[in-house]
């Protein structure tokens, strides 16, 4: 089995982290908010795989996808050749990151195959099992596919997503902790 993928955008990461140890010192089981951030999360990833295009994605055909190549006697675009073999694979070319589903399984549904999920009493695992789906979050030097996250905690500023379920996540996870921390601190369930 693969290493799970569970990384986030580093400065995003820190800040949720800061959240959860200053509240942390007042509340000890975040069980109720990590379910509602999880339920976000599983949401929100459900939009990356219905995109009709590459999205904010780098679309097909790698770093040079303007460079010709020649296929059946005809020069086309690496972009239109990665177009075409993946259509001829699996008969849609968008959502780009879907193609057998495994990884659109593991990323949509916390029960799906292999999805990583784990709620404590202070800890939270969400993410993916998926072998190859390190290829497309590594932070390493690339050379052949571009970086294509599929797992983040907020866009900021190296991952801007349009969509309010993604780019809102960090805004909305935060705001879920402190709701749950104002309703145990004075026991209102309105606020």
């Amino acid at each position: 089995m693969a290493e799970p993928i569970v990384s986030f955008i580093t400065e995003n990461d820190k800040e949720f982290k800061k959240l959860l140890d200053d509240v942390g010192r007042d509340i000890s089981d975040f069980r109720i908010p990590f379910g509602l951030i999880s339920n976000n999360f599983y949401k929100g990833n459900r939009k990356i795989f219905t995109l009709s295009s590459p999205g904010l994605y780098r679309d097909f055909g790698g770093f040079d996808h303007t460079k010709k190549v020649k296929i059946r006697g005809n020069f086309i675009t690496r972009r239109g050749l990665a177009k075409f073999y993946k259509n001829e694979a699996v008969g849609f070319i968008y959502p780009m990151l879907k193609r057998t589903g495994k990884l659109e399984k593991s990323l949509s549904s916390r029960n799906g195959a292999g999805a990583e999920h784990f709620i404590g009493r202070n800890s939270l695992v969400m993410g993916t099992n998926i072998d190859y789906a390190k290829y497309h979050q590594s932070d390493r030097d690339r050379k052949k596919i571009p970086q294509r996250k599929i797992i983040f905690i907020d866009g900021g500023g190296q991952e801007i997503a349009k969509d309010a379920l993604i780019s809102g996540r960090l805004q909305a996870w935060t705001n879920i902790i402190n709701s749950h921390v104002i309703q145990v601190l004075t026991g209102r369930a309105d606020v």
